[in-house]
């Protein structure tokens, strides 16, 4: 089974531009390493990657997606994107046993950097933590104002990296790594998207 047509319509959304970056405030919890969690009525959780890490890393050429019946626990690495060779380790934003996975975003990557949020969308868990999950991901207005904070922290490593400063409307351009090849991708991956990588596996 590799996702069942009752879960694949993606659900909608309320998004803020917050330098160019889309942000949703409603039905979407984000982790700190760019993944989002949406809790479905069904009981499930839909997972996803956010705006930020499209625009930063560009469009994958494979993403590599878990395997349907694993458990994967929140912070630990659950999948993967790959561009031109390059890997970018991506982790879990909560426990769960995966149920099924996006077969479109697995043939067609682009899926995944065009529309994150919509039909780009990854894979569905059944939680088995989600209460406590949930408390250590962000949501509605911290959204915003965590991912402020990212974008500031990325100006200032193109600033004090490549000499680049916010071009003029205040919009980061997409495909960072792709126009600031200096930044390299392996700093990018590990600065942004392994921030809270437990190394040392421990079950909870």
């Amino acid at each position: 089974m590799t996702g069942a047509s009752c879960e694949t319509r993606a659900p909608r959304h309320q998004l803020v531009d917050v330098y160019g970056f889309q942000v949703p405030t409603d039905i979407y919890y984000l982790h700190r390493g760019h993944t989002w969690a949406v809790p479905e009525d069904s009981g499930l959780v839909r997972v996803g990657l956010d705006a930020f890490s499209q625009k930063i890393l560009g469009p994958a050429d494979e993403v590599q997606l878990p395997e349907i019946g694993k458990t994967y626990y929140q912070d630990h690495v659950c999948l993967a994107l790959f561009r031109e060779g390059r890997k970018a380790s991506i982790e879990a934003p909560v426990d769960g046993i995966i149920t099924s996975i996006n077969p479109r975003a697995r043939q067609s990557p682009g899926l995944i950097h065009g529309d994150p949020y919509g039909e780009g969308w990854l894979f569905t868990v059944q939680p088995t933590n989600l209460p406590q999950n949930l408390d250590q991901l962000f949501y509605g207005d911290s959204n915003v104002t965590w991912i402020e904070q990212e974008a500031q922290r990325l100006l200032f490593i193109l600033s004090t990296t490549v000499g680049a400063a916010l071009p003029m409307g205040g919009v980061i351009l997409d495909d960072v790594c792709g126009h600031y090849p200096r930044l390299t991708w392996r700093r990018l991956a590990k600065e942004f998207f392994l921030t809270n990588l437990i190394k040392d596996w421990k079950k909870r």
